[in-house]
């Protein structure tokens, strides 16, 4: 487990791929400016998941982590042969530790409410997370390489003290 360094960003393009090529540079940058911090777990040289989480200063920083007052996590992802082993874990755990030595005391998250996010509510939940707010619905239109990727959800909003 690693924080996101220039180094990794054409491996990560080609093994733990996003909507857009130009995604993890720009978190990279975001990084170098403190507004984020995006952490990587690797099985050797393979990425294998991946998480990150935005202070107050990103642009994409949310209302619902405004109302709570907390940094917020964001894209925790696992490629499938390697969930229910740990990463996950690991990753929030890196997450929650960049967002303590950054000063923060407690983070937050949103996850969707749909039968297919249960496994991550679990998790969540079993690492502390409750329930702070919602249900709402989260929409965005993400900068993919094809054009406008429409996303979007019914949430609720976790949190947890560090």
């Amino acid at each position: 487990m690693r924080v996101l360094e220039a180094g990794d960003l054409d491996e990560l393009n080609r093994s733990l791929p996003v909507w857009s090529q130009g995604e993890y540079a720009r978190r990279f940058g975001a990084q170098e400016r403190g507004q984020l911090v995006q952490v990587v777990a690797w099985d050797g040289d393979a990425p294998v998941g991946r998480g990150m989480v935005l202070f107050p200063e990103h642009q994409e920083y949310s209302a619902s982590a405004t109302r709570e007052g907390c940094p917020e996590v964001r894209d925790v992802f696992v490629v499938s042969e390697r969930r229910r082993s740990g990463v996950a874990t690991a990753v929030m755990r890196a997450i929650e530790d960049a967002s303590r030595a950054n000063g923060w005391s407690r983070i937050g998250l949103a996850v969707a409410t749909s039968q297919d996010a249960e496994p991550a509510r679990r998790l969540y939940e079993a690492l502390g997370y409750r329930h702070a707010h919602g249900p709402f619905i989260s929409s965005a239109d993400l900068a993919s390489d094809d054009g406008p990727l429409p996303v979007g959800s019914a949430m609720t909003y976790l949190v947890t003290e560090l």
